[in-house]
């Protein structure tokens, strides 16, 4: 009995001293991993939107070929006539032809509206005429030429000037959104410092961004073509500015 009781001293010492160190274990965290204590548990969210206004560097032109006869083939070889003369006043102006783009092609009956001693539904109309359309998009790297490029296309045949596009180059708008991101961050700095210091506590590094899509926006001028001379000789177009936004959203941390 003496040394059963012996016995049973010692594991109830040895029970006692594994209770104390899985006691002094932090719980799931095994002896070869190590708690990082260093990163805050806080943090002030701000966002803000940068802006940079500047000229366009480029423009988009829509111009048109538009012709009309009772017989289909002879609108469509009027048409491909007059846009040819078109075309090669472009390159003659020092186009490339990358910069030269059919973007609409159309044959449209025309009928009588007039009323017929029979009334007859649309169905039953024969057209008196077609009308053929031709739609050219015209790329000009500079905006200062866009009132010459117009005038040479009406002198060469072209009854139509459907719309301008004053945008910006894959070069310019990059540098352009650059300045407005860093602009934006800037402002999120400024804003979570000036949170930090009313709160007392001191800001740390940013811990998460989230930065917008980076649209930019294209203004157009849309405008009517009319016949050859309708047009002064230089026609005045003013670009006017184009902005480009960036907006951000950073998490500073604060201690």
């Amino acid at each position: 009995m003496r040394y059963t009781a012996t016995v049973l001293a010692a594991l109830f010492c040895i029970c006692g001293a594994v209770v104390v160190v899985t006691a002094l274990t932090p719980t799931g965290v095994t002896p070869t991993q190590t708690v990082d204590t260093t990163v805050p548990d806080h943090l002030i969210r701000t966002s803000a939107v940068g802006e940079v206004v500047s000229s366009p560097d480029r423009a988009e032109i829509q111009i048109g070929v538009e012709t009309e006869n009772a017989d289909v083939q002879v609108a469509q070889s009027q048409n491909a006539d007059r846009m040819t003369n078109v075309t090669n006043a472009m390159k003659a102006l020092g186009i490339p032809d990358d910069h030269l783009t059919t973007t609409g092609y159309t044959v449209t009956p025309v009928y009588d509206t007039g009323p017929t001693p029979i009334p007859l539904s649309l169905g039953q109309r024969k057209p008196t005429t077609y009308r053929v359309s031709n739609t050219l998009l015209v790329r000009v790297d500079d905006v200062a030429r866009v009132g010459a490029v117009i005038d040479t296309a009406v002198r060469s045949d072209a009854n139509q000037v459907n719309s301008i596009a004053f945008l910006f180059s894959e070069q310019k708008s990059a540098t352009l959104r650059a300045l407005a991101l860093a602009q934006a961050v800037n402002r999120t700095r400024v804003d979570a410092g000036t949170v930090a210091s009313a709160l007392g506590v001191r800001l740390l590094d940013s811990r998460e961004v989230q930065v917008d899509s980076g649209a930019i926006p294209i203004v157009y001028d849309s405008s009517t073509g009319a016949g050859s001379g309708a047009v002064a000789p230089t026609t005045p177009i003013q670009p006017g500015t184009l902005k480009v936004t960036a907006s951000v959203q950073v998490a500073w941390a604060y201690a």
